[in-house]
């Protein structure tokens, strides 16, 4: 290979290198991440809510000989889980204007899953309602229990794929987390000092515990996951605080 051909080859790789890593900066300046964190910390608190009723106070175990009252449990629930989910979608909101692209990225992805979220809840509190009407009828019959059976399941679905972007915002979460200073999105410093990383943690605990194993795992639940993905960034000793460089 002629040397001038090399030559030219390693300048386009150097400044293609040296785009990106301007790409990251620009796109990712720190500016307002620590209370930034902090939102989006406190915004999965209402999750542990939301994750509380359906598995630690689960109508179906509450009233499992009651069927109306299960049926009643089950439609305040969901309201309880819209009212919720709406806290979570304003907590971000206010950052899909912010001069960071990747946090706008992030509360954008919030944004959209929870109101997509709450038109599902919607849309199974009215399902509920009309399989109250039907049993307290005495109409509840196999046909109409089957049908009913398939639209609850048919909105589980569509409820995990939105859980997945919660998660996935998460994991971008943590990328915002990641100083300028790095040059580029794989360096380990931090834009948040270590007083505020323990602050974020302390938050995190008062509802996430801290017997969570670090990272994604398999069967995990929502809210498990959002805990796993954030503590293993917070508490890491290969991430360096800001003031700690």
């Amino acid at each position: 290979m002629p040397r001038f051909v090399l030559l030219i080859i390693l300048c386009l790789l150097f400044s293609s290198k040296a785009f990106a890593d301007d790409q990251f900066s620009q796109n990712n300046p720190d500016r307002f991440k620590y209370e930034f964190a902090r939102s989006y910390i406190t915004a999965l608190s209402y999750m542990r809510e939301i994750d509380d009723r359906w598995n630690k106070n689960a109508p179906k175990k509450i009233f499992a000989h009651d069927k109306l009252k299960m049926i009643m449990a089950s439609i305040n629930d969901l309201a309880l889980d819209s009212s919720d989910l709406l806290i979570i979608k304003h907590y971000l909101a206010k950052y899909l204007t912010a001069p960071n692209m990747l946090m706008r990225k992030v509360a954008d992805m919030v944004v959209v899953a929870t109101s997509s979220e709450i038109e599902v809840n919607h849309e199974e509190k009215s399902l509920w309602e009309k399989w109250y009407d039907l049993n307290r009828a005495g109409e509840a019959t196999s046909f109409k229990s089957d049908e009913f059976v398939k639209s609850q399941y048919a909105m589980e679905l569509w409820r995990k794929e939105f859980d997945k972007g919660i998660i996935q915002a998460t994991i971008l979460m943590t990328k915002v987390l990641i100083s300028d200073q790095n040059k580029n999105d794989k360096g380990h410093l931090l834009a948040i000092t270590a007083a505020q990383r323990q602050k974020l943690l302390t938050k995190l605990d008062s509802f996430g515990g801290d017997d969570l194993d670090w990272g994604l795992k398999p069967h995990q639940r929502t809210l498990e996951s959002c805990i796993s993905v954030i503590r293993e960034v917070l508490e890491d000793s290969i991430w360096i605080s800001l003031d700690e460089k």
